[in-house]
C-alpha cells in the first residue's frame, strides 16, 4: 500500500483528525483506503482506540459493513476511520491485489491478449478501470490502444453499418469517373481522418468531467482521457451489421461514464461525472463520421 505520487508505504498511518482526509506524510497527496484494492482476509482494519483488528472481506478486501461498532470499545469505525495494518508485515507485498489494466500488464503476455483482455473489460468491466490505475498517467498507451479500437470501427464498423466505405468509389471512382488512385487516395484519407476523430471525441469526455472534484481536486485530464480510452473496446461492437458503428458508439459512451463515474468518490459527484461524460460523448459524436466524410 503505497502512495500513488511518491511510493511511500503507507500501513500503520495513523487516523486523521475528524473532518479531515488521509494524505501521505511524504508528499501530502490525499487517498482514501477505498483507492486500493486488498486480498481478502490480508489486511487489518484496526480501531483507534482499542487496536481491536477487523479483516476484509469484500472482494477488494473492504470492511463489509462499511460502517458499525466496534465490539471492543463501541466506537463508530468506517475504513478511514481505521488504523491499516497487513496481516503478515513479512510479506505486506502479498496484502495487496496487483491488479493492473491488461494492456499495462508485465507478465509476459503477447500484445493481442493484452488488447483483447482490455476490449473485455471496456465492454463489461469499466467501472472497475480507476482501481487499476494506480501507477502515474500514460496517455501515450492509452492512445495507442484507442487507435486499434478507432481503426476497426472507421474501417470494418462504418463501412458495415451506414456503407461509408463506398463513398470513394461513388464520389472519387466509378460514377465520377475518378481514378483508382484517387480513390484508393480518397479512401485511406478518410480512414485516417474518421480514426483521429475518435481521439478527439475521448478528449471531449475527459475535459468535461474535470468540473467534478475528487477529495477537493479534479480528477485530472491524463486520468479522465486514460478511462475513455481503455473503455474503447466497446468499439467492437461496430462489426454488428446494419447498426453496429451506431451501437459500438453508444456502448463506448456508456463504458466511458461508468469509468469516469468510478473515478470519483461520492454518489453525487459520480452522478455528474457520468452525465458530463455523456453530455461530452454526445457533443463529440458528428465529429468522427464529420471528418471521415470531408474528403468526400
Amino acid at each position: 500500500m503505497r502512495c500513488t505520487n511518491c511510493d511511500h508505504v503507507l500501513w500503520n498511518q495513523p487516523v486523521p483528525p475528524a473532518g479531515t482526509g488521509r494524505v501521505c506524510s511524504e508528499c501530502g497527496t490525499a487517498y482514501t483506503a477505498a483507492d486500493f484494492s486488498f486480498g481478502r482476509g490480508k489486511v487489518r482494519f484496526c480501531c483507534p482506540q482499542c487496536d481491536t483488528g477487523y479483516y476484509g472481506t469484500s472482494r477488494a478486501g473492504h470492511l463489509e459493513p462499511a460502517q458499525f461498532q466496534c465490539v471492543g470499545c463501541g466506537l463508530e469505525l468506517t475504513m478511514d476511520a481505521c488504523v491499516i495494518r497487513p496481516h503478515d508485515l513479512s510479506r505486506e507485498v502479498d496484502a495487496m491485489q496487483r491488479t493492473e489494466v491488461p494492456w499495462l500488464s508485465h507478465r509476459g503476455e503477447g500484445a493481442l491478449r493484452r488488447w483483447w483482455s482490455t476490449c473485455m473489460l471496456g465492454i463489461g468491466g469499466s467501472a472497475g478501470m480507476p482501481a487499476m490505475l494506480s501507477q502515474a498517467p500514460r496517455p501515450g498507451a492509452a492512445v495507442r490502444f484507442l487507435l486499434i479500437n478507432a481503426v476497426v470501427a472507421v474501417v470494418l464498423g462504418s463501412p458495415l453499418s451506414f456503407g461509408f466505405g463506398l463513398l470513394p468509389v461513388v464520389t472519387r471512382g466509378g460514377a465520377f469517373g475518378g481514378s483508382v488512385l484517387e480513390m484508393i487516395g480518397a479512401a485511406i484519407a478518410g480512414v485516417v481522418l474518421g480514426t483521429l476523430g475518435m481521439v478527439v471525441v475521448a478528449a471531449v469526455p475527459a475535459a468535461l468531467t474535470q468540473f467534478i472534484r475528487r477529495r477537493g481536486q479534479p480528477i485530472g485530464f491524463p486520468r479522465a482521457f486514460e478511462l475513455v480510452c481503455y473503455s474503447s473496446g466497446a468499439l467492437l461492437l461496430s462489426l454488428v451489421p446494419c447498426c453496429g458503428f451506431t451501437l459500438g458508439y453508444f456502448c463506448w459512451m456508456v463504458a466511458g461514464a461508468q469509468a469516469l463515474a468510478s473515478a470519483v468518490d461520492t454518489r453525487g459527484d459520480s452522478v455528474g461525472a457520468a452525465i458530463l461524460a455523456i453530455v461530452g460523448f454526445l457533443i463529440a459524436a458528428p465529429i468522427p463520421i464529420g471528418m471521415f466524410i470531408f474528403y468526400a
